[in-house]
């Protein structure tokens, strides 16, 4: 399949996109929307608002239950209010924008290369490697910049330690449906997505990358409602800087 804006301007789960290997999925629509008129953005929040009522559900004994456990449909529509929420922030921070974009952009044309050619290179031993860009879609680009994001955040004194940590931070938590393709190639995607993160080190803040990473993680994701490590090490701690208060609690209550 190749790439379209069906993928790049995706809002549903679910990604299939080939061509891109996930790489663009979603998050040039949102940086889109940081450009629209603001009532834009509040018309899609009311809208996932009201979802997450509707998922929730009207009456007492069954909202009880729903909150004390939480549907995966609750919690997609509370990370839809999120990325509203990031928009909303990206609009009043074009330098935030920019950056998100810039590192999107690596993603998708260096460190896709290099996971490609890796892969490519490793084939004759590994067939199956032979199809990895079909393999690529699904959380393969967000549980990554998850694991860095949260591994960097602690090991930020030695860096060249956050790859390898990251890759073990995935082994004990692992991402929806990991593929053997995304299993045999997670080295080579961690190392060069890190080298494009930390290129900005020497521009960036280590707090501004970080929050930059976990809004590319938050926006690439293809059903935030079923990756809800994603939701702990990214979303939630974008806090009520990017986050408004009630998107906070929403996405508290679904988790």
């Amino acid at each position: 399949m190749a790439h379209n804006d069906a993928c790049a301007y995706a809002r549903n789960p679910g990604c299939a996109c080939s061509g891109c290997g996930g790489s663009l999925h979603g998050w040039p629509g949102h940086l889109r929307l940081a450009e629209e008129p603001p009532e834009q953005r509040a018309s899609r929040r009311a809208r996932a608002e009201a979802e997450w009522y509707a998922a929730v559900g009207n009456d007492e004994q069954l909202r009880r239950r729903r909150l004390a456990a939480p549907t995966g449909r609750m919690l997609f529509q509370a990370t839809i209010m999120a990325r509203v929420d990031i928009a909303e922030h990206l609009a009043a921070h074009p330098g935030t924008a920019k950056g998100v974009g810039e590192l999107g952009a690596l993603l998708h044309e260096q460190a896709l290369a290099r996971v490609r050619a890796e892969a490519a290179r490793r084939s004759g031993t590994r067939p199956e490697l032979a199809q990895v860009s079909h393999s690529l879609p699904g959380h393969f680009w967000c549980s990554l910049l998850a694991a860095l994001v949260d591994t960097s955040a602690r090991w930020d004194r030695v860096l060249d330690k956050v790859p390898e940590q990251a890759l073990g931070s995935l082994e004990e938590e692992p991402p929806p449906d990991r593929n053997p393709v995304q299993e045999l190639i997670a080295d080579t995607a961690a190392e060069e997505i890190w080298h494009c993160a930390a290129a900005f080190l020497g521009v960036w803040e280590v707090e501004e990358l970080l929050l930059v990473m976990r809004v590319l993680a938050v926006l690439i994701c293809p059903d935030p409602g079923r990756h809800p490590g994603l939701v702990r090490r990214c979303a939630l701690p974008l806090g009520r800087g990017v986050l408004a208060e009630t998107t906070g609690i929403r996405l508290r209550q679904s988790m």
